[in-house]
């Protein structure tokens, strides 16, 4: 057996890294990631930062971040369905040979006979939002809400516009990516960490998009300023978008978040897509104990969804991405041989939740309570309490 693992973030000692294969480079784990992504977060795996580990022939991939020897997979298994248990299978054995411990994120429930049968611990993570394009059509009493913030937008001036860079100049693309960056930048200003999540969220990166999609909506008919933007990861060759990161400005018209994914999604539909992932709501329906599942991520998940939305929104998000009606997927976390607590940890920091920034977290605290009452009627969800 032969398994290469390519770095792409710094400091990596690869001293016992395999003989590589020769499809090693960002083109092809791009190619790998778009063709045979199953997962909302496949795509992520073309991010810098990642440790890509090929399977031994070439045509499957996983991407990694790790923390001391706890190393997390993030995307699923990316290979052709016939050789993805081959691949877990070797990635297993890279793993057992270093000594280090892995962990897979997002796992979908038809997949866990398959991490199961090779010792991992499945505990459920949360649910992902998924709105299947053949059956949605935004009609009836169900969409009034969205609707409404689509019929807001519209009479604000509201119009939606793809970045698309072959279609710019140079000065052109800069300029509308400086405006999309001033405007992530002022959205997460608002958030209690001192930066981007990372990990199982994405990073806004207009120097590596690859295939994934930018739309942007527009005041004035489309001639003024940004208002927000999405950007959209491939995955199911193409078949299914992930809405993996949405932005903001923080005085936009109310509504421009869900007017502009109310219209990216008839665009997608009317190009044959199939499918749109809003991605998981952590801690959803997570209370329940499963077989062998680690109590201590089903109590933190719980506790975190129940007490800490100031930390993340738990509670928001599933009011937010429940008003497009979606259908939700179990995912799960399968660890092996099981979470410990320096595994935890590992996550944690891996994801930057907890790396604060003091003022904006008092100022987060502050907007919570004052708007306390307004809260109270977020759509409610069993076992993710909104606060």
């Amino acid at each position: 057996m032969s398994i290469a693992l390519e770095s792409k973030a710094p400091g990596w000692l690869a001293a016992d890294a395999p003989l590589p294969v020769a499809k090693a480079d960002d083109d092809a784990i791009e190619e790998v990631a778009y063709r045979h992504g199953r997962n909302y977060d496949s795509y992520l795996a073309t991010e810098a930062g990642r440790e890509i580990v090929w399977s031994s022939d070439g045509q499957g991939l996983v991407s990694l971040v790790h923390y001391g020897r706890y190393f997390k997979a993030g995307g699923g298994l990316i290979a052709p369905d016939e050789r993805r248990a081959a691949l877990l299978a070797e990635v297993i054995e890279w793993a057992e040979q270093r000594g280090l411990c892995l962990s897979f994120y997002n796992i979908a429930e038809e997949d866990l006979p398959l991490f199961r049968r090779q010792g991992f611990q499945a505990t459920k993570l949360g649910e992902e939002a998924v709105i299947d394009l053949d059956d949605w059509n935004c009609r009836g009493k169900p969409f009034e809400w969205l609707r409404r913030q689509t019929n807001y937008g519209r009479r604000h001036g509201l119009r939606i516009v793809e970045c698309v860079r072959p279609r710019m100049s140079p000065e052109e693309w800069q300029s509308v990516m400086a405006e999309l960056s001033h405007t992530s930048a002022a959205f997460l200003a608002a958030k209690p960490q001192s930066g981007e999540l990372r990990f199982l969220d994405g990073t806004f990166d207009p120097e590596r998009l690859g295939r994934q999609r930018i739309f942007a909506a527009r005041a004035d008919g489309g001639l003024g300023r940004v208002e927000c933007f999405l950007v959209c990861n491939p995955y199911l060759d193409g078949a299914g978008w992930a809405f993996e990161i949405y932005r903001q400005r923080p005085d936009a018209v109310r509504g421009a978040i869900p007017f502009l994914m109310r219209q990216v999604i008839g665009e997608l539909k009317l190009e044959g897509a199939r499918r749109v992932s809003l991605c998981l709501v952590p801690g959803m329906r997570c209370s329940e104990p499963m077989p062998g599942d680690s109590p201590l991520v089903r109590h933190a998940l719980t506790i975190g969804s129940r007490y800490f939305n100031f930390v993340f929104d738990t509670a928001g998000l599933y009011h937010f991405k429940s008003r497009f009606r979606p259908r939700f997927e179990p995912r799960y976390l399968c660890a092996r041989p099981a979470v410990s607590l320096g595994s935890a940890w590992a996550l944690v920091r891996l994801l930057g939740v907890v790396d604060f920034d003091a003022g904006k977290l008092a100022r987060t605290l502050l907007r919570r309570y004052t708007i306390r009452r307004r809260r109270a009627t977020l759509a409610r969800c069993s076992n993710l309490a909104a606060w």
